[in-house]
């Protein structure tokens, strides 16, 4: 319900972002024709510029070229507005014969008052205006403004904008400082994509140039735009063939994506900042053609591995497909001349966070099925693979932890040493399957009455311990009798075999200045001192050895 909340209160947002919409242009005519040839070098990406032909009080776009634009009169406090102008560089003179003013997104002196979305020229009447336009690659769209209007809407847009910015930043630094600490590579790619993501729409924007520190990035122009968005793109490649794990699940699809992602983009990258071809006009038709190649062989890649069981595809698969439908929406939008609807023009960079958010719980995921692949691994190999229990080094490991929660709580700890009667007697009689039974049996016996599963492990052979933490001797004493008298019952037949096991057992407590070691010691001689008085019965530490009377049953006698 919450977030239906957050969802209703966003999408009013953009709502209410429409804000000016109105053009308020009596007139646009060309001035000074274009040749041929220059319209059309003049392309958006893969998308041809219409051809600017015509004018007249319908057109509300232009292109390269020299154009006069009539306001229509009684427009308060007039704003001639470009908006997206991307590479365009604008010159307007108004009035005819006055001083002309130069803008593009680059410029380090645009006006501080609004954002750089739009290059925005305050206008001192209702006469007309003339405009150059040079180096544009989309068509622009041109409006004239009411000054009160256009300031109030491009501050919603800071508002709309810088929070979704924000997500992003602040997801990809948490993330390259769990690189910092993990040092897997899958982290620094994400921090990587998504930073360069942001930056490359920064730059779009044109509001990287205003930044401290990114402003640098101005002296390079559309290149420093291109180059960085072949930069995120080869991130984002090599970042999907880690997160998704694509090189095992699909290898042949991984490799055409890696040539044709990395490769590819990554030789139009070295020939972009390289002094050979000179004219770079290239780029950007060959960048789009392998943008719109990688991404395809992507999603067929993606989805053939979620096919094929790989769950950290599906959340690449719903992290990106809206993040590239909001892209092509848009250059499609702003290829033929019109303006993005607030959804649109919004929704990019918020759906640029949700993948961000996306991926990052998509890594989350991917670090907890690790750790639980770690310890099944780690579980498999503290286990005894006879009997399930605890293996020497598991069993170790526990009493380990037992002995360093005695010196920090202050609660004891005891130890059970557990050895099989005559088993060697029951291997040469019944062979080594029925005895391997014989420890099974042992251990269920133990596990099942005591819930000692995770505190019993097997050193060796026929030999067992137990951990008792918080257990005096006295209490452990009770216990081995208890433990005792269950493996004789329940181990008298084994698949129904009369075997009879008993057992001898040992009990010591931890003092203070005991090891693993020694601590196991001290049990172990207690045991044997078992074994010598008769076997099946129980001996503490340092207690007399003599020959108490047996407590084994007479043979033939039933057992309970």
């Amino acid at each position: 319900m919450k977030q239906g909340r957050w969802i209703l209160l966003l999408l009013l947002a953009l709502l209410m972002a429409e804000g000016v919409r109105g053009e308020n242009i009596a007139r646009i005519d060309r001035i000074q024709p274009q040749a041929l040839e220059q319209q059309a070098g003049q392309r958006a990406g893969l998308f041809s510029e219409r051809r600017f032909e015509s004018g007249g009080a319908s057109m509300r776009v232009i292109g390269n070229g020299a154009w006069r634009i009539t306001p229509r009169p009684g427009v308060r406090e007039p704003l001639l507005v470009f908006y997206h102008p991307y590479t365009a560089r604008i010159s307007v003179q108004e009035p005819p014969g006055a001083a002309v003013r130069r803008q593009d997104i680059f410029s380090p002196d645009l006006d501080p008052r609004y954002s750089r979305r739009a290059l925005v020229f305050p206008l001192s009447g209702d006469g007309p205006v003339h405009v150059m336009v040079e180096g544009a690659r989309y068509p622009l769209r041109v409006a004239v403004e009411p000054g009160p209007a256009y300031t109030a809407a491009d501050l919603w847009h800071v508002r709309l904008v810088l929070p979704a910015i924000g997500v992003v930043l602040g997801v990809s630094l948490a993330v390259l400082l769990f690189w910092a600490m993990l040092r897997d590579r899958v982290y620094l790619l994400y921090a990587g994509a998504m930073l360069f993501q942001l930056l490359y729409a920064l730059c779009s924007y044109g509001e990287a140039y205003a930044w401290p520190g990114l402003s640098m990035l101005a002296r390079f122009g559309a290149q420093g735009i291109w180059a960085v968005g072949t930069l995120a793109t080869i991130l984002l490649v090599y970042l999907w063939l880690d997160y998704a794990g694509l090189r095992k699940v699909t290898p042949r699809l991984a490799a055409a994506v890696r040539v044709v992602g990395a490769y590819g983009c990554g030789l139009t990258l070295v020939l972009l900042v390289s002094p050979w071809p000179a004219d770079k006009a290239w780029f950007p038709d060959i960048a789009n053609a392998l943008f719109l190649l990688t991404n395809a062989i992507a999603l067929v890649t993606l989805v053939v591995a979620w096919r094929r069981g790989q769950r950290h595809a599906a959340y690449v698969l719903i992290a990106w497909v809206p993040l590239l439908a909001f892209t092509m929406a848009r250059a499609l939008r702003f290829s033929v001349g019109e303006r993005a609807e607030p959804w649109l023009e919004y929704g990019l960079p918020w759906v640029q966070a949700f993948t961000a958010v996306v991926l990052a719980l998509g890594l989350a995921d991917r670090m907890l099925t690790f750790r639980r692949e770690r310890d099944r691994a780690k579980a498999h190999a503290e286990r005894d693979g006879l009997t399930g229990v605890l293996n020497r080094g598991g069993i170790e490991h526990r009493l380990d932890w037992a002995l360093i929660e005695r010196e920090r709580e202050r609660m004891p700890v005891s130890l059970l040493f557990i050895d099989l009667d005559n088993f060697k007697q029951i291997n040469d009689r019944h062979g080594h399957a029925l005895g391997d039974a014989c420890l099974r049996a042992v251990t269920r016996a133990v596990s099942e009455q005591f819930q000692y599963g995770d505190q019993l492990g097997r050193l060796g052979g026929e030999e067992f311990v137990l951990v008792l933490s918080g257990v005096e001797l006295p209490a452990a004493l009770r216990i081995a009798e208890q433990v005792g008298a269950r493996i004789r019952r329940d181990c008298a037949y084994v698949e129904g075999v009369a075997v009879a096991v008993t057992a001898s057992i040992g009990a010591a407590q931890a003092r203070d200045g005991d090891s693993v070691a020694s601590l196991i010691a001290r049990a172990d001689q207690a045991m044997y001192a078992a074994k010598r008085a008769g076997g099946d019965r129980v001996m503490a530490e340092d207690a007399p050895e003599r020959v108490p009377e047996s407590t084994k049953a007479p043979e033939g006698a039933p057992v309970d």
